[in-house]
């Protein structure tokens, strides 16, 4: 579980700075993605001790499941502009996309990796 950690907060950690140096534009806002990255590969990090690895894949859960939340809204919003190329900030619209969809399937590996411990 830990390795999909590793892997997602990879891609979200580098989806930050290409968005921020993508768009052309200064907004802070661009790094969000590398936030939720980082937050990953540091509970990934956590998942090595044996003792904090339920707890760090938890955390890292949750942050998953709570940037979905965060992110969806946005995406429903404004993801028709993006699709009719009537988009205001199309880069933010790409970032949230990538984002909310690497969180997925990141929630998506720790509900099946929780599941197959549980059954063992």
């Amino acid at each position: 579980m830990q390795k999909s950690a590793y892997r997602y907060g990879i891609i979200l950690l580098l989806l930050g700075p290409f968005t921020y140096f993508a768009s052309g534009t200064s907004s802070l806002s661009a790094l969000i993605p590398s936030i939720f990255g980082l937050i990953l590969i540091l509970c990934g990090y956590i998942a090595n001790n044996e003792k904090l690895r339920p707890h760090a894949m938890h955390a890292a859960l949750t942050v998953a499941l709570v940037g979905i939340l965060g992110i969806t809204p946005m995406l429903l919003a404004d993801g028709m502009d993006f699709v009719k190329g009537d988009a205001e900030r199309p880069w933010a619209v790409f970032a949230s996309f990538i984002t909310c969809i690497a969180l997925i399937l990141f929630l998506i590996d720790g509900i099946k990796s929780f599941r197959s411990a549980r059954k063992t």
